[in-house]
């Protein structure tokens, strides 16, 4: 399955980043630089075939910066 939907299989990828992050009580500055290991994830599993966020997401370098940094 995860061959021929890999953009269904890396949400689970995302959200698996951030439970991890949890039970290893990392802290961030901000909600949006804990985001940037789970999309840098996503992008890793979406590279195995092939594909990437914004192939599959329509995510671009900006809509990351602004999602994974601290804006104040």
């Amino acid at each position: 399955m995860a061959r021929r939907h890999p953009g269904r299989i890396v949400v689970l990828v995302h959200e698996a980043v951030h439970h991890l992050q949890n039970i290893a009580g990392l802290t961030y500055a901000c909600p949006q630089e804990r985001e940037a290991l789970a999309y840098q994830a996503q992008e890793k599993w979406l590279g195995l075939f092939g594909r990437s966020l914004a192939s599959e997401f329509q995510i671009d370098g900006l809509t990351l910066l602004v999602n994974t940094k601290c804006l104040y």
